[in-house]
């Protein structure tokens, strides 16, 4: 007969993942505020939260970058180094907050189904919400793509999120983004962005 212990892992390892992580960028406070928001509400007592909580295990790591934020640097870490940018092979001395969490989610998904990851940053020029997506350039013209999904559910819940600014490119030069080196890992992953300059509603 399993035990209660048993019962309660076998319970867990049926639930998908989300890995949600903000602040590698120091200067893009409004990261926490939203990543804030995410947390009371997925910890929260809301029908839908208790939903969520009953079929996901929400794995979020709210500051990336916490010598950075301490000490007032826009973008880059006490090392000078921007750790959007060390995801590819991340060095676990000068990038050890990187170098963990990619370590995290490699263990992750070796035992569960991770649904998604998505890391949350501000954007300075374009307005409202959006996200960064990877979809293969030959298969961008396929709208029943399941990358699309998690987007396409922003727009339709909020009225900030512009679907029409998200961009699914694949581009060389952010290969060790996290968004490019977790779709690497053979996982949908996103770069939740949100405007430093405001928002104009639908």
């Amino acid at each position: 007969q399993s035990s209660s212990y048993e019962c309660k892992v076998r319970t867990r390892r049926e639930k998908k993942v989300v890995v949600l992580t903000a602040r590698v960028h120091p200067g893009e406070t409004h990261a926490s505020w939203i990543c804030e928001g995410i947390i009371d509400f997925v910890t929260g007592m809301s029908l839908d939260a208790k939903e969520l909580r009953s079929k996901y295990v929400f794995k979020i790591i709210p500051m990336l970058n916490p010598d950075g934020v301490i000490n007032g640097n826009y973008r880059t870490s006490m090392a000078g180094v921007d750790l959007n940018r060390c995801w590819e092979n991340p060095n676990a001395l000068s990038q050890p907050t990187i170098y963990r969490a990619k370590e995290m989610i490699e263990k992750l998904k070796n035992h569960f189904e991770v649904e998604l990851v998505c890391d949350i940053h501000g954007h300075s020029r374009k307005e409202g919400a959006f996200v960064y997506g990877c979809i293969p350039a030959h298969q961008q013209k396929c709208e029943c793509h399941e990358n699309y999904t998690f987007p396409r559910v922003l727009d339709m819940k909020s009225e900030f999120f512009m679907f029409d600014s998200c961009s699914f490119n694949l581009s060389s030069n952010k290969s060790s983004t996290m968004r490019m080196a977790m779709f690497d890992l053979g996982l949908k992953s996103y770069t939740l962005e949100a405007s430093m300059g405001g928002f104009n509603r639908k």
